[in-house]
């Protein structure tokens, strides 16, 4: 591969407080589905540590909270939202599949 850092543009728009309320609630509402999938699979299967998936699903619920009030606020005094959102993919070569 010529670079180990692939660039996708994920969001990139206008959007009512309505609107960015839900696009904004679906994206986080998939991440903390997602820690909740995981952290219950890693410690039904392997009785592994699961801190790290409730360290990041109480971040998530807290930016959840916040973006909450702040569509909740734009809604009520006429403002929309510009949404831009990249993603960045970076290859990083397994160290267990080098050893």
């Amino acid at each position: 591969m010529e670079s180990n850092n692939h660039n996708f543009k994920l969001i990139d728009g206008e959007f009512s407080a309505e609107e960015a309320q839900k696009v904004l609630m679906s994206l986080i509402n998939y991440k903390i589905d997602f820690h909740h999938l995981v952290a219950f699979s890693n410690h039904i299967r392997f009785n592994n540590d699961i801190e790290g998936s409730k360290k990041r699903i109480e971040e998530l619920t807290k930016t959840k909270d916040e973006i909450a009030e702040i569509t909740k606020m734009a809604k009520l005094e006429g403002y929309h939202f510009a949404i831009k959102s990249d993603i960045t993919l970076e290859l990083v070569r397994n160290k267990e599949l080098v050893e």
